[in-house]
């Protein structure tokens, strides 16, 4: 993926960041891990924060093309996106794919940054990372560092201790191809050329906000985009909101009842989501 002496670019496709004190501490301290524990260099594209006259998120051909600098860029052997909200998908119509697939390269991304993660990966088939590099100067820096080497050394995250295993494999679940990420996000790709393929894919599900109806709504519309039918399972990882409205547990339900009805499995893991133990996952 990278070697020492290589270089990663930081950006934000998604809502701006604020350029106060915090923001440029992360973006630094960011920085120096990348180089102090993995030989790193890094580089920050100009659409990092916000407009700093108007004070809002760039607008969404310069992110763009912010973007495809990164992916033309020979030394930047990876893409970290530091931001997330609501405003990723107004790039996708200004991307060149062409660009992209010439110049493979991992996009890091979370939250409402599945719908770049996702759809860059099926417009090219290059494998992207669902994961908020953020959490590598949090209070988790030492699981993360080691989620993060064991990536790049190409070991799978370790989903056993953590799914409902029931009657699959460890084997059944390592050699899973995986598609989603954020459902309110993912959703925004629908009906849209850049929606992924699933046949045979593990669906991995997460949300930070949502009440317990806007969640059942997602799946219903999930249902009914046909998504069911081709899934091979559903990975349903932190939903933040519905744990503290105590209705984790109806959610679940209502997962393995659309489980039942389509014959396709469904797991559980806490380390999928917005919290700073959240692993990466490869999507494609």
């Amino acid at each position: 993926m990278w070697n020492p002496g290589d270089t990663i670019g930081f950006i934000s496709c998604s809502n701006g960041l604020t350029n106060n004190d915090r923001s440029q501490e992360i973006f630094s301290s960011l920085s120096r891990k990348l180089k102090h524990d993995f030989g790193i260099e890094t580089v920050m594209s100009d659409v990092l924060f916000l407009d700093k006259e108007t004070q809002q998120t760039e607008a969404p051909a310069s992110r763009a093309g912010a973007l495809l600098s990164l992916y033309s860029d020979a030394s930047v052997k990876a893409i970290f996106d530091l931001s997330g909200g609501d405003l990723a998908n107004e790039i996708l119509p200004y991307l060149d794919f062409g660009v992209i697939k010439r110049n493979p390269k991992p996009y890091f991304g979370y939250s409402d940054n599945s719908v770049i993660v996702n759809a860059i990966q099926a417009k090219t088939g290059i494998q992207n990372i669902l994961y908020n590099p953020k959490v590598l100067v949090s209070r988790e820096e030492a699981f993360q560092t080691q989620a993060l080497r064991d990536l790049v050394s190409q070991i799978d995250a370790d989903w056993t201790e953590t799914f409902e295993i029931g009657r699959n494999s460890a084997y059944q679940q390592s050699s899973a191809v995986f598609a989603g990420g954020n459902l309110r996000c993912f959703l925004k790709l629908a009906g849209t050329p850049y929606w992924p393929e699933l046949e045979n894919k593990v669906l991995v599900l997460e949300s930070a906000g949502g009440r317990y109806e806007a969640m059942c709504s997602g799946l219903a519309q999930l249902e009914q985009l046909g998504a069911f039918e081709k899934i091979d399972g559903l990975l349903i990882g932190q939903f933040t909101q519905l744990a503290l409205d105590g209705k984790t547990a109806s959610f679940l339900a209502v997962c393995r009842n659309y489980a039942s009805r389509y014959g396709f499995r469904v797991w559980e893991t806490a380390f999928i989501g917005h919290d700073d133990r959240s692993k990466p996952v490869r999507i494609g």
